[in-house]
């Protein structure tokens, strides 16, 4: 055998150079071709992870403008070459740096990109040559790279339901915050929608305010002898029953004058419709008349100028009655607006009204602006401060149920969609995204004390421990979880309040300064922290 290769290597015959150089061509063009297929393929790597990383900063991009445009009065603006545009600003830029990053160097003549529109879509090609190194010398200068992607610039925006409940501390050192409330109240609407990224108009979003003033138990009488002056008060009244002496029937007593008066005060609103009386159960019926009973009657009035030249017309017991039954004392604690002021009403709303949705929108900001005006600070050190009461009421609101006809109304949902909130399994039928968002609001300088005082003599349902009382908080079924949110404006530690800061979903929101000057601004931050994603805007 190696004599046969050394006679085949002292072969002189021209044979061999031949067959040798026709067999190193296609070893030489393999192993150029296998060389530049490997810088090839990193190339094509870069580009392609270069190119998604950029897609999905555009992608972002794009979303936001979409819905930036959509939130601002409820209609798509911005036309697809529009969104083009705006694409090819936040692609390049980030393609180039990614690709770069990489360890390539990297001009705009290097690469082409494409864009083509097609019903709310917008598709992207990037084409890249790379240069070859070895396959030049048979003719092949360039490879080609493609990649393509295809962005959806169609997306469903969310619809946002914000109930926010003040619980405002409105004892003697209060009135500073009093005047801030007050002179936020018109413009609140307008300026948390600008703080959200919402525009004023759009019907995306529905906000409702649920005020509640809260002071101590009864400003010169506390709690410890209020009721012993009533009940000694009661049993002088009951020494002096036995002298009374029916009278000439002519005109109503002082008694009787009160009794008709507090039923008028504490009635609760009804409106006419065809000759027919209906009460105002909710915030977007009309509020037109207070009712009370006599004999065997209810009888509707607007205000009580009416209800006295009424009862200045009755027959009643006359003169001659002891003196009126002494009333139990008055409870300064809670000083609550009944239901939520519906700051954005609907068209149906206003068409029940008879008004149009601007005018109607505007009545409401003034009924807040007047309720929030409706007080004066006084008071303080007569506990039980009505603070926990407070937040027990607030708790046990009538939060908005995205369930409802109103829901329906309002963000125009058509009857075959599945009304469903953000975080709800996704269904299978066709649905809207409906969120109710509660928010507690607190601005106070003092602390919580006793829940139990609380309990009996402001609001009956407070619970009088912690542990129930977060219980509440916890309950599903008096308030929504997920997005719940309780904001604190005052000292950062006051006893009763520390404890509410370890709830979950409760936070601080700065000092009585910072809540009377930038109240909405913190509101808004602590809503879009707890829900990046409102309407899509700044996610």
């Amino acid at each position: 055998m190696k004599g046969i290769v050394r006679k085949f290597l002292k072969d002189e015959g021209g044979n061999f150079a031949t067959i040798l150089g026709v067999a190193l061509t296609p070893v030489i063009m393999c192993a150029g071709i296998s060389v530049d297929y490997v810088g090839f393929k990193r190339v094509e790597t870069r580009m392609t992870l270069s190119a998604e990383a950029a897609m999905l900063a555009a992608s972002k991009e794009v979303q936001k403008s979409r819905e930036e445009d959509y939130a601002d009065n409820g209609t798509y603006d911005l036309s697809n070459a529009q969104l083009v545009e705006k694409l090819d600003e936040v692609f390049k830029p980030h393609f180039e740096a990614n690709f770069e990053a990489g360890g390539y160097d990297l001009d705009q003549d290097s690469y082409t990109l494409e864009y083509m529109e097609v019903d709310d879509q917008a598709k992207v090609m990037i084409t890249m040559d790379y240069d070859t190194a070895v396959m030049k010398a048979f003719g092949y200068d360039k490879m080609t790279a493609r990649k393509e992607m295809i962005i959806n610039m169609k997306v469903q925006p969310k619809n946002y339901i914000i109930d926010i409940v003040m619980c405002i501390d409105a004892t003697g050192s209060m009135q500073n915050t009093l005047d801030a409330v007050q002179a936020s109240a018109k413009t609140f609407n307008k300026d948390l929608r600008t703080e959200l990224g919402v525009g004023e108009f759009s019907q995306k979003l529905k906000i409702r305010v649920r005020p509640i003033f809260y002071r101590d138990w009864e400003e010169g009488r506390d709690y410890q002898t209020a009721y012993a002056n009533y009940e000694q008060d009661l049993e002088d009244w009951e020494d002096e029953w036995g002298d009374w002496q029916p009278g000439d029937s002519s005109g109503l007593s002082d008694s009787e004058r009160n009794q008709l008066l507090n039923s008028f005060y504490y009635s609760g609103w009804y409106y006419q419709q065809y000759g027919n009386w209906y009460y105002s159960n909710r915030s977007y019926k009309p509020k037109t008349h207070k009712r009370v009973y006599w004999e065997g009657d209810y009888h509707y009035f607007r205000n009580t100028s009416e209800l006295e030249d009424w009862m200045d017309g009755l027959e009643g017991s006359g003169s001659g009655e002891p003196p009126p039954r002494p009333e139990p004392p008055v409870n300064h604690g809670l000083n609550m607006y009944g239901d939520f002021i519906d700051l954005d009403p609907s068209d149906e709303d206003a068409a029940s009204a008879g008004d149009d949705r601007s005018s109607l929108q505007e009545s409401r900001n003034t009924e807040l602006e007047s309720f929030l005006g409706s007080t004066y600070a006084f008071g303080g050190h007569d506990w039980p401060e009505a603070a926990g009461a407070c937040l027990n009421e607030a708790i046990r609101s009538d939060w908005f149920d995205n369930q409802t006809d109103e829901a329906r109304e309002y963000f125009k949902i058509p009857d075959h969609h599945v009304i469903i909130k953000q975080g709800d399994p996704i269904p299978s039928q066709t649905y809207t995204l409906v969120t109710p968002v509660p928010v507690v609001v607190f601005w106070s300088d003092a602390t919580i004390n006793s829940l139990s005082l609380s309990q009996q003599y402001l609001s009956s349902s407070t619970p009088t421990s912690w542990s129930t009382f977060k219980n509440l908080w916890q309950d599903s079924s008096k308030l929504e979880q997920q997005h719940k949110l309780l904001v604190r404006f005052g000292p950062e530690s006051a006893s009763g309040f520390n404890t509410i800061m370890t709830w979950d979903r409760t936070y601080y929101g700065g000092s009585l300064t910072v809540g009377n000057q930038q109240a909405v601004k913190v509101i808004a931050e602590k809503i879009l922290d707890s829900i990046p994603d409102i309407l899509r805007v700044g996610s």
